[in-house]
């Protein structure tokens, strides 16, 4: 069984995981618009009252820690083969009876 600890810190991740897909959806945007600096990213983040993850202002080091762990998650999901869930496929154990007809 978890303890209260272990819980706090699992829904701390769960919340950091929310935030930067959140927050690297709308720098992305900024990104793609021709705004690549991240002061000034920060700047306009805090001028459109988009919260902060932790912290009570965005800053430059926020905004290019956001931006790299995305880049990483995003290596990774590239690096990992893709698996077929049990699900999935023409072979399915799990496909139902009106799909195989």
């Amino acid at each position: 069984m978890p303890t209260a600890g272990k819980a706090s810190r699992a829904l701390d991740r769960a919340l950091l995981a929310i935030f930067l897909e959140a927050a690297g959806a709308l720098i992305d945007q900024l990104v793609e618009a021709g705004i690549s600096d991240p002061a000034d990213i920060a700047r306009r983040l805090n001028r459109r009252g988009f919260p902060c993850f932790g912290r009570p202002r965005w800053g430059a080091s926020t905004v290019s820690m956001v931006r790299r762990r995305r880049s990483l998650r995003d290596s990774v999901d590239e690096a990992l083969p893709r698996q077929e869930s049990a699900c999935s496929g023409r072979d399915s154990v799990l496909r139902s009876a009106s799909a195989s007809a």
